[in-house]
């Protein structure tokens, strides 16, 4: 760790606990110890094992690659129950069955029959996507093509999710619905029916107006310097502010920031500091993978470290937490989304996983997950605009430690920033008005990581 700038200082957030899922309970299995404990201290220490045991369930397969499993549909952690929910349609294997015999005392978990497995509703969406990109809809010969804004699989196996907007050109969205409330419920009704022919299942239709990048256009989290930490303010190449996300090394061994593509305007552009204007690095033109909005910046430096800054974005001391590894993501867990522009923002939690999202540059993304601030997140926010590119991890060993998860892709559902995210605590909030958005769509870690080559930088191999 670099001496002088601050970073041997502990900050933290701390997770609490919130109400427990309704559940419905057939074929329930329950470990002989009772009753999980209630501590925010035993609320991750729970996640931390439901995880494990996810993931022994799924034989550590990614959030999309779980369609390979025959049956399986979806799985969902409850850390404050010590509990999990497993969707499968028809009956688990004898492997399955036999983790849910042996579960660790304390934890309990269910199996709930589901609709359609997750491999018929990765079958259903595939129809509506064209050369990779979701096609337009017609509802009729008479009316515009509708925009597919976001598909993927209800969290419970029920349905194709279909998010559709007007569209109004790349990049382009309505700031209000334009049409009546209950002419939106016909139109949702019409696509719904489309969808349905052209999916062969059940789908359900909502109107949802294209995700928001927000990048901007116009030592520590502010001015940083080599070697390069995760979650710092960058000025990306068009001016704006933009998070900086993990450190990578790629196949040759160098060390690399991650960014959104989408912040990096292209070409050969150069990102310097948010503050000081310090050269950081430019865009690589050879490591970018556009479906995961991923961007490597090569670093004149040669040096990335280990490391997220971590707590309000205003904060100077230099503070920041270790990387230690990577993990998949299970609707339920919580997880911190890590924007520069804004600061960290807890106790958000996942909401969906295996989502394909259009990006406000135009861009399909087949693989996001999803997760919303909570009640018990500060201000009931996840991000702010600017946030792009920052890092997602779960707080590990007490929170004194990040488990990379993946990078803030795009925003959903603006809601009133509270107090606390004014123009005195957002960086660029004297430039532009601090925009709050409770929902953060990012993509996973493992699947840039598995598209690009890279290699994940973390405290014991840096």
């Amino acid at each position: 760790m670099k001496a002088g700038r601050g970073r041997a200082k502990k900050w933290s957030a701390i997770a609490l606990p919130v109400a427990a899922l309704v559940a419905s309970v057939p074929l329930a299995v329950t470990s002989p110890a009772g009753a999980a404990g209630r501590s925010a201290g035993d609320t991750m220490k729970n996640q931390e094992t439901l995880d494990k045991l996810a993931g022994d369930i799924t034989r550590g397969l990614s959030e999309s690659e779980r369609a390979k499993i025959p049956g399986f549909t979806d799985i969902h952690v409850d850390p404050e129950r010590n509990h999990l929910r497993l969707f499968w349609k028809g009956a688990p294997s004898q492997r399955v069955r036999h983790i849910l015999a042996h579960l660790p005392s304390g934890v309990t978990a269910e199996v709930v029959p589901a609709r359609y497995s997750k491999q018929e509703l990765h079958q259903a969406r595939n129809k509506m996507l064209r050369n990779g990109k979701p096609v337009a809809l017609r509802v009729d010969s008479r009316s515009a093509p509708v925009r597919v804004t976001s598909i993927g699989p209800s969290p419970d196996g029920s349905s194709l999710e279909v998010g559709y907007d007007e569209d109004r050109g790349r990049g382009r969205r309505d700031a209000t619905d334009p049409l009546s409330r209950g002419d939106r419920r016909e139109r949702s009704a019409a696509v719904k029916r489309l969808t349905d022919r052209m999916t062969g299942i059940k789908t359900v239709a909502t109107y949802q107006p294209l995700s928001e990048d927000l990048s901007a256009t116009t030592g520590n989290r502010q001015h940083d310097s080599s070697p390069w930490f995760g979650a710092s303010a960058l000025r990306n190449p068009g001016g704006g502010i933009c998070s900086g996300s993990f450190s990578v090394r790629n196949r040759d061994g160098d060390h690399l920031l991650m960014a959104a593509r989408h912040c990096s305007r292209g070409g050969n552009g150069i990102w310097r500091t948010w503050e000081g204007g310090d050269v950081v690095g430019g865009n690589d033109a050879a490591e970018v993978s556009i479906p995961d909005d991923a961007q490597g910046i090569r670093l004149p430096s040669g040096q990335a470290g280990p490391y997220l800054y971590d707590g309000p974005a205003t904060r100077r001391d230099g503070y920041a937490k270790p990387v230690v590894g990577w993990g998949h993501n299970n609707v339920g867990d919580y997880v911190c989304a890590d924007g520069a522009n804004s600061g960290i923002h807890c106790n958000v939690r996942v909401a969906k996983t295996d989502v394909g999202i259009v990006g406000g540059d135009g861009s399909y993304r087949p693989l996001t997950d999803l997760a919303y601030a909570t009640g018990l997140t500060p201000g009931g926010v996840a991000a702010v605009n600017g946030d792009s590119g920052g890092p997602v991890f779960a707080g590990v060993n007490n929170y004194t430690a990040d488990e990379a998860r993946g990078m803030i892709t795009a925003l959903d559902r603006t809601v009133t920033c509270p107090a606390s995210l004014n123009k005195d605590t957002v960086l660029d909030g004297h430039i532009r008005t601090p925009w709050c958005l409770q929902g953060v769509y990012y993509v996973p870690v493992y699947q840039t990581l598995h598209d690009t080559g890279w290699t994940l930088v973390t405290l014991s191999m840096k």
